[in-house]
C-alpha cells in the first residue's frame, strides 16, 4: 500500500501536486520511518508551497539516508518561508561536501536567487559567474544559463540576457531536457498502435443427418407426449403401450434421392390390393 501511495504520488506530481501531497501523507502514515517516505512527503510540500513542512520532511530525509541529493531543494524552500540567508548557509557548508556537479550547480542557482531576494544582484551575477559554462552540456547548464539570463535581465542587460536564454533553449532541446515553461504532455510514454481488422471466419457448414438419425427424429417428433393420449389408440402413456405407428417422416435428403414415375406408383398400389385381398 505503501509502495502504490509513493507511485501515485510520483505520478501526479506535476498534473495534481495537491492530490501528490494526499498519497505522500497517507504513505508517511503507514511508514513514517522509511527514508524514501519522508523525501516524497517532502517533495510534494514543497510543489505546493508548503515550506515549512518541506524543509522538515526534506531534512529528515537528510538525516535518516545520509544523501544530500535534496540540498538544493531544502535551500529553495529556505527561501519560501522568508529565510534565503540560509539557503546561503548551505551553500557555505556544501564546500565540505561532495556533492555531484548537477546537486552542486542546483543550489548555486538557488543560492543566487537568494541573493537576489537581499536585493544583492551584483552577489547573485558573481555566483553563477563563478561556475563553468563549458561544462559538458547537460540539464544542469541548461538552468545555469536560464538564471544567470534572468539575473542579467534584472541587472538591465537585456540583450544579453535574450542570447543566453536562447542559448539556454537551444541546450535543452539538443540534450533532451525540458527548459522549465513547457506544458506537461499527458500522452507522456503512451504508445499507439494500429490494430488491422480480422475478418470474421466463416460457418462451419452443418452436419448432415444420417437415414438413422432422420428416423429417430421422425420417430421422436411424432411420438405422444407424456400423459397425453394417443391419436390412433386413445390410451395414454400410463396405459397399454399404444402400436407403433408408421413411418411418416421423411428426410429432404431422402426426398432429392428418391424419383418415383408413374408405372412404379401403379405397381405398388397393385400390391398393396393384392395384400389386401389376401388378408381378407
Amino acid at each position: 500500500m505503501v509502495a502504490k501511495h509513493l507511485v501515485a504520488a510520483g505520478g501526479l506530481l506535476d498534473l495534481d501536486p495537491e492530490r501528490a501531497h494526499e498519497h505522500a501523507k497517507a504513505a508517511m502514515a503507514r511508514a513514517g520511518r522509511v527514508a524514501v517516505v519522508r523525501e516524497a512527503l517532502g517533495i510534494a510540500a514543497y510543489y505546493v508551497e508548503k515550506y515549512d513542512e518541506a524543509v522538515r520532511e526534506l531534512r529528515t530525509h537528510r538525516r535518516i539516508s545520509g544523501s544530500n541529493d535534496n540540498i538544493a531543494l531544502i535551500a529553495d524552500a529556505e527561501r519560501g518561508r522568508g529565510k534565503p540567508e540560509k539557503a546561503l548557509e548551505l551553500l557555505k557548508n556544501s564546500e565540505e561536501l561532495d556533492l555531484d556537479n548537477d546537486t552542486h550547480t542546483e543550489l548555486v542557482i538557488v543560492a543566487a536567487g537568494a541573493k537576489s531576494d537581499l536585493d544583492d544582484i551584483a552577489g547573485a551575477r558573481r555566483l553563477i559567474e563563478a561556475e563553468d559554462f563549458t561544462q559538458k552540456p547537460s540539464g544542469g547548464l541548461v538552468r545555469l544559463m536560464a538564471a544567470y539570463a534572468e539575473v542579467l535581465r534584472i541587472d538591465g542587460e537585456a540583450e544579453l540576457a535574450d542570447k543566453y536564454e536562447e542559448l539556454s533553449r537551444r541546450t535543452a532541446k539538443a540534450t533532451g531536457t525540458l527548459f522549465g515553461d513547457e506544458e506537461p504532455d499527458l500522452n507522456a510514454g503512451v504508445e499507439i498502435e494500429t490494430v488491422e481488422e480480422i475478418e470474421d471466419e466463416p460457418e462451419a457448414p452443418a452436419a448432415e443427418e444420417s437415414p438413422a438419425e432422420a428416423d429417430a427424429a421422425g420417430e421422436a417428433e411424432t411420438a405422444p407426449e407424456a400423459g397425453t393420449a394417443s391419436e390412433e389408440t386413445g390410451a395414454t402413456s400410463d396405459g397399454p403401450a399404444a402400436a407403433p405407428k408408421s413411418k411418416t417422416h421423411v428426410s429432404a435428403k431422402e426426398l432429392k434421392s428418391v424419383t418415383i414415375t408413374d408405372d412404379e406408383i401403379e405397381s405398388e398400389l397393385d400390391e398393396i390390393l393384392a395384400e389386401a385381398d389376401g388378408d381378407k
